[in-house]
């Protein structure tokens, strides 16, 4: 566990490191992404909780039908 979050948080700041030289972190980025922090954190709690209490098999079914209905919408150009 210690070590995936240490892989994550070193891909995490080079990614932020790279961001940041190409200009791309500008203020509404920021405010953005400080605006939807609260919205990350409560669907990670949310989703942790519900996990726990499915079984296995609607999960897989639920995510799949998620993963289909992701690509009609990016097939349709939504």
């Amino acid at each position: 566990m210690g070590t995936e979050a240490a892989a994550a948080l070193t891909l995490h700041l080079s990614k932020t490191v790279g961001y940041a030289a190409a200009g791309l972190i500008v203020r509404d980025v920021l405010l953005l992404g400080a605006a939807l922090t609260p919205a990350t954190l409560a669907g990670a709690w949310v989703g942790r909780r519900v996990v726990g209490r499915i079984n296995d098999r609607v999960f897989v079914v639920l995510v799949e039908a998620g993963l289909v209905v992701a690509a009609a919408l990016l097939l349709a150009g939504r």
